[in-house]
C-alpha cells in the first residue's frame, strides 16, 4: 500500500507540465539536441528524425547508400550516443527508412 504524505515538487511539476502538453515538447527538443551532438553534420544534413514509440526512434534517410551506412556501420554508436544524452526518454532502438 502507497504511503501518503508531502509529493516530490519535480513529481508535480512533471505531471503539471504533461497535462498542458509542455512535456512532449521538451522531449522531443531533448531528442533533437541529442541527435546534434551525436551524429556528425554529414549524417545530419541528410536525415530527419522521426517517431519515437516504444523506445523506437525512426530515422529518415534520403538516400539508400547512406541508410546502409547507418544500419551497417554507425548504428550502435549512434544508439549509444543518444542513450547517453537523452534523460526523460528511453531509446531502445534505431529504426533507418528512406524518406
Amino acid at each position: 500500500m502507497k504511503e501518503s504524505g508531502p509529493s516530490k515538487i519535480g513529481d508535480l511539476l512533471s505531471v503539471i507540465l504533461a497535462r498542458r502538453g509542455c512535456a512532449s515538447r521538451t522531449a522531443i527538443e531533448e531528442i533533437e539536441s541529442a541527435w546534434e551532438q551525436t551524429a556528425s553534420e554529414a549524417i545530419r544534413s541528410r536525415t530527419r528524425l522521426g517517431a519515437l514509440r516504444r523506445g523506437v526512434l525512426e530515422i529518415l534517410v534520403d538516400n539508400a547508400v547512406l541508410l546502409q551506412q547507418l544500419q551497417g556501420f554507425e548504428k550502435e554508436n549512434l544508439l549509444a550516443g543518444l542513450q547517453k544524452r537523452v534523460k526523460h526518454n528511453r531509446i531502445l532502438d534505431l529504426r533507418f527508412r528512406r524518406l
